[in-house]
């Protein structure tokens, strides 16, 4: 059975699958709402806050009913998440500051969008929001590394977040914002540099954190106990 090959109970499992799918509702609105399907205005009110608070809540549940294993990679993600989105930021803003690298402050695009005050611009709610909400994807982003890949080795963390950048420059999001698949619409060189060397970080520092945290995360990945041998 697949709950024996995990060495997971049914509602374990059940509340791990839970966890991750409202982990990745907010890294995946964006670019839905850049299909133009839904407005992010709506998705931040109808699936981004209930996602969020069901993480939350899955998390007391965790606390409550025992299930340390989820428990503790919701707090590993918050940490590792929190730092390695900082890391990423402090590359960003590098090179959308000094070396006009990219088209505007993506946070504070979501945030006008999120408070649905896109024609008025940016203020101070705006700009709390969007930001917050770009650090909960950052946490979500590190939940998910958590839970399904495990204390991998800090490399598997750096391919990771190359993966997260070029899957973000072939999006939707890339026509909102003016650049282009790749940014090849607005700098050819310095916009993909920016992004890849801006996720790597982001991936360094994830990996580095979880690979260095023997106390907090998970013995083996959700993917290695689902394919190890056995019963």
């Amino acid at each position: 059975m697949i709950t024996s090959k995990l060495n997971m109970s049914p509602a374990h499992l059940v509340m791990t699958l839970l966890a991750l799918a409202s982990a990745s509702v907010s890294p995946l609105a964006f670019t839905v709402s850049a299909t133009g399907v839904i407005s992010m205005h709506a998705l931040g009110l109808y699936a981004i806050l209930p996602a969020l608070v069901v993480w939350i809540a899955l998390m007391a549940i965790s606390a409550a009913a025992g299930y340390l294993r989820l428990l503790k990679a919701g707090f590993l993600a918050l940490a590792t998440g929190f730092f390695a989105t900082l890391a990423m930021e402090i590359v960003r803003i590098i090179g959308f500051r000094f070396f006009a690298a990219m088209p505007g402050s993506l946070p504070m695009l979501i945030g006008v969008q999120l408070s649905d005050q896109f024609m008025d611009g940016p203020d101070a709610w705006s700009n709390f929001i969007g930001w917050g909400d770009h650090l909960w994807n950052g946490i979500g982003f590190a939940f998910i590394y958590i839970v399904v890949l495990g204390r991998a080795h800090w490399w598997v963390g750096v391919l990771y977040g190359i993966m997260i950048a070029t899957v973000f420059m072939i999006s939707p999001v890339m026509s909102i914002i003016g650049a282009g698949p790749f940014g090849q619409d607005f700098s050819p060189i310095k916009f993909p540099v920016t992004v890849y060397l801006a996720h790597m970080a982001y991936g360094l520092t994830l990996g580095g954190l979880v690979y260095r945290s023997v106390q907090w995360a998970p013995d083996s990945s959700l993917l290695g106990r689902l394919f190890s041998e056995g019963p």
